[in-house]
């Protein structure tokens, strides 16, 4: 059986197996990452026109109607909405595809050729991510609701971190069992995934994953720091232009750093579920 530190070394040289997918995998974040840049910028806009609006009229936010709102743009940034949202799907559909590669012990990165087969594994893999985050998700709610209660809001605080550890512990195997039988149920079947856990052992199911999470943190803070410094350099040699730099250092994060960090962290995953079966 791997050790712990086998599988996340061997997690960290998967995404150089095949440079060239790799870097397919990282134009994926480079579409989501400038979408999201462009809808942020929109929506910033649509905000300032609204109290524009609202300050060279005599509407009030109260009587603000649809003949006031800048429509264009509203549906501008409606439509990078919906598409930035379809790229997450197919990102998350290759995620899946990476962990399935990684069960069966494939050591080439997936294709691109199946791309609505990647939209609905994409599907099943936002589906069982969101409903897992459901109950902390409930629980921030409510802390949020009772702010003005000091006595409940730490301990409604509390439990939604850890039902939230629990539950994104339990959704790794969830995601492992579902994109081994390609069966969404078996994402849900609780008897199967904690019986795969206990095979492993938690001790080293949680080691595992607490490892591999902080390689991954470790990798983006020290990828951050050496951005953030050549955003800086770049700054002052070039006046005026934050909005382009900005974009390149984004675009080289996403293209490069995103993509490894996003296939090492799923391949780590798949071989967990890997050992547990053995």
């Amino acid at each position: 059986m791997a050790s712990i530190t086998d599988c996340v070394v061997e997690g960290l040289k998967y995404p150089f197996n095949d440079i060239k997918k790799l870097l397919g995998f990282g134009i994926l974040f480079v579409i989501f990452d400038l979408i999201t840049m462009a809808f942020t910028i929109k929506t910033v806009d649509v905000t300032r026109m609204i109290i524009h609006t609202l300050e060279k009229t005599n509407v009030t936010s109260s009587t603000l109607g649809y003949s006031h709102l800048p429509h264009w743009d509203i549906y501008l940034a409606i439509a990078m909405l919906i598409v930035g949202f379809i790229v997450s799907l197919f990102i998350m559909g290759y995620q899946y595809k990476i962990i399935g590669f990684s069960i069966d012990r494939k050591d080439d990165l997936p294709g691109f050729e199946d791309i609505v087969g990647m939209l609905i594994k994409g599907i099943k893999y936002f589906f069982v991510t969101i409903l897992y985050g459901i109950p902390s998700m409930i629980l921030l709610f409510l802390a949020i609701m009772v702010t003005n209660n000091s006595s409940a809001w730490p301990v409604l605080m509390v439990l939604s971190i850890f039902v939230g550890l629990i539950c994104y512990s339990v959704l790794i195997m969830a995601l492992n069992n579902m994109v081994a039988h390609d069966s969404l149920k078996k994402a849900f079947d609780f008897r199967e995934i904690i019986g795969n856990i206990s095979n492993l052992g938690w001790g080293k199911y949680l080691g595992t994953v607490i490892f591999t999470v902080i390689v991954f943190m470790i990798i983006n803070l020290a990828v951050g720091i050496i951005l953030s410094f050549l955003t800086v350099i770049f700054a002052a040699a070039i006046n005026n232009q934050a909005i382009v730099i900005s974009t390149a250092i984004s675009v080289i994060e996403a293209l490069f750093v995103t993509s490894y960090c996003s296939v090492f962290f799923n391949r780590v995953c798949g071989s967990i579920y890997r050992e547990s079966v053995k």
